[in-house]
C-alpha cells in the first residue's frame, strides 16, 4: 500500500491531533533497549530483568516511562486506541485477564500483579505506536536501527573490554552489552532477517544492506549461539517464500538449488566457525544437534523440563500463578534448586513454564493467541504479502526460540515485546484496511445514488470534493 496517496495516512494531522513522530520512534527504541540491557545497567549482575521478587527500582523507572509516554500518546489518539481495542486479537485480551485472575490463587500475588501490569503496558504501547499513529514500516526499521546501534557498541566492548564483552565460561562466545551471549545472538539473527527484507526494497541502497548483512551476520558468529543461527536461517527462508519473488519465475528450479546450496555452505561455515575444523561424514549424516556438537539432552534442558513436569503436576489445570515460580530461593522453585545445585530462573522452554504458571487453561490460551495471530497474518498477506513476509518470519523466530528460551508472555522481556507489537500491528492494519474498504463502499454507493438522481452526467469518481 502507499501511504503516500492514502487519506488514513495524509490526514493525520487533523483525524489524530498533533501527531510527533519522534514520540513513536522513541517508544520502540526505548522499549527494545531497556529490555536488551542488564537491569538496572547493571553488567555486573546480568540475571534476566524481573527474576525476583523484589524487582529493581531503575528498572520499574525505566519502563514506567515507556508505558507512561505510550499511555500519554494512546489518550492523545484515544478515538483511535478504543477503535484498535475492539479489534485486537481477543485471544490476547483473554490471556492477560487470565495472568490478572492467577492473583487469587498465586503465592506470590504482589508479583504477579506486577507481570500484569507490565503486560497491559505492553499492550497499550503497541497501541500508541501502531498505524496509522505510526507508518507501516516504522515498527520494522526503528528495531532494526535500535538493534544495529546496539550490536555496534558491542561489538566495540568485546574488543576493549573483553571482561563485560566476552562470555569465557561459554567458549569465548561474545555478548557484548547484552545480558547473555543467546541474547546478542537472537538480535543480529533478527537484523539478518531485517536487512534481507531491506536489500530487496527501494529504501536503502544495496551496498548498505548487504554491509549490514554481513555485520549482523559476523555478530551472529561470534555470539555462538547455534539456536539463532537456526532460527535466523529459518526465518529468512520464510520471509523469502512468503514474499515469493524469488521462487518463482522462468528458472524457479535452479533458485531453489541456489538457496539450498547457500544454506548448505552457511551450515559448514558456521560448523567451521564454531569447532575450527570441517565436519567428518558421521556428523553431516548425523542430527543437527551433532552438527554444532550438542549432546541429545540439549545441554542439560531435558533435566530441568523433567522437574518442571513434576511441578506441573501439582497444579496442572489453571497453574501456579502468573510469574510466580521462578524467583530464586525460597520460592516454589526452591525443590528444584535443590537438586540442580545452582538457581535457574526459567525451564528454558516457554510452553513448559506457561503449563506451570498457567496450567492447561493457559496452555489453550496461549494456543489461540497464536492461531488468531496467523489467522490475521494470512488476511494481512492477502492485501499486503511485503509487510506480511516480515511478520511471518518474525512469528517463526519466536515460535521456535521459545522451544529452548521462555521469552513469550514473561514481561518485558525482548521476544515477549516484539510478539506484542507485532500482534497490535497487525490488528491496526487489517483495522485501517477495513476502514479504507468502508470508505470505498460509501464512496460507490453515493455514486450510485447521484447517477439514479442524475442518469444524463457522466459521473465517474473524480476524486474527493473540494
Amino acid at each position: 500500500m502507499n501511504t503516500a496517496t492514502d487519506p488514513l495516512y495524509t490526514a493525520r494531522p487533523s483525524a489524530f491531533g498533533n501527531i510527533d513522530p519522534f514520540l513513536v520512534r522513541l517508544l520502540i527504541v526505548m522499549s527494545m533497549t531497556f529490555s536488551l540491557l542488564p537491569p538496572g545497567f547493571n553488567w555486573g549482575h546480568t540475571d534476566p530483568s524481573g527474576s525476583y521478587a523484589e524487582g529493581s527500582l531503575i528498572f520499574q523507572i525505566e519502563f514506567g516511562s515507556v508505558f507512561a509516554i505510550g499511555a500519554m500518546l494512546a489518550w492523545r489518539n484515544r478515538g483511535w486506541s478504543w477503535r484498535h481495542v475492539l479489534h485486537l486479537n481477543p485471544f490476547l485480551i483473554l490471556m492477560v485477564a487470565y495472568c490478572a485472575a492467577t492473583m487469587l490463587w498465586s503465592p506470590y500475588p504482589i508479583v504477579t500483579l506486577k507481570r500484569v501490569i507490565q503486560l497491559i503496558g505492553l499492550v497499550l504501547v503497541g497501541i500508541a505506536i501502531s498505524p496509522p499513529v505510526g507508518g507501516p514500516q516504522q515498527l520494522i526499521r526503528t528495531m532494526l536501527g535500535t538493534l544495529m546501534v546496539l550490536m555496534g557498541i558491542s561489538f566495540v566492548v568485546a574488543l576493549a573490554i573483553p571482561s563485560v564483552g566476552i562470555d569465557y565460561e561459554l567458549g569465548a562466545a561474545w555478548r557484548g552489552i547484552m545480558t547473555q551471549k543467546n541474547t546478542l545472538g537472537a538480535i543480529a539473527g533478527l537484523c539478518v532477517v531485517f536487512w534481507l527484507k531491506e536489500s530487496l526494497g527501494q529504501v536503502f541502497p544495496r551496498a548498505l544492506c548487504y554491509a549490514g548483512m554481513l555485520f549482523a551476520f559476523f555478530i551472529l558468529v561470534m555470539a555462538k549461539s547455534s539456536t539463532a543461527i537456526l532460527v535466523a536461517t529459518l526465518g529468512s527462508a520464510i520471509y523469502m517464500v512468503v514474499r515469493k519473488r524469488y521462487l518463482t519465475g522462468q528458472f524457479e528450479s535452479r533458485r531453489i538449488v541456489l538457496v539450498l546450496a547457500m544454506a548448505a555452505m552457511l551450515a559448514l561455515l558456521v560448523f567451521h566457525t564454531l569447532e575450527s575444523r570441517l565436519p567428518d561424514i558421521d556428523e553431516l549424516l548425523s542430527p543437527i544437534t551433532a552438527i554444532f556438537n550438542k549432546s541429545t539432552d540439549l545441554t542439560g534442558r531435558t533435566d530441568i523440563w523433567r522437574l518442571v513436569l513434576l511441578e506441573i503436576n501439582k497444579h496442572p489445570i489453571f497453574g501456579i500463578g502468573y510469574g510466580a515460580f521462578w524467583l530464586g530461593e525460597g520460592s516454589p522453585s526452591q525443590s528444584i534448586i535443590d537438586i540442580l545445585h545452582w538457581i535457574p530462573l526459567q525451564a528454558h522452554n516457554g510452553y513448559l513454564d506457561i503449563f506451570n504458571e498457567l496450567g492447561i487453561v493457559g496452555l489453550c490460551l496461549l494456543a489461540l493467541v497464536f492461531i488468531y495471530h496467523i489467522v490475521s497474518l494470512v488476511r494481512l498477506t492477502a492485501f499486503d504479502r511485503e509487510e506480511a513476509a516480515i511478520h511471518w518470519a518474525m512469528l517463526i523466530l519466536i515460535l521456535i526460540s521459545n522451544l529452548s528460551e521462555s521469552e513469550v508472555f514473561r514481561g518485558v522481556l525482548f521476544q515477549n515485546i516484539f510478539f506484542l507489537y507485532s500482534s497490535t500491528s497487525i490488528s491496526a492494519r487489517l483495522t485501517v484496511h477495513r476502514m479504507q474498504q468502508e470508505q470505498q463502499e460509501q464512496q460507490e454507493q453515493q455514486r450510485q445514488a447521484l447517477a439514479k438522481q442524475q442518469p444524463g452526467k457522466n459521473l465517474e469518481p473524480r476524486g474527493p470534493a473540494r
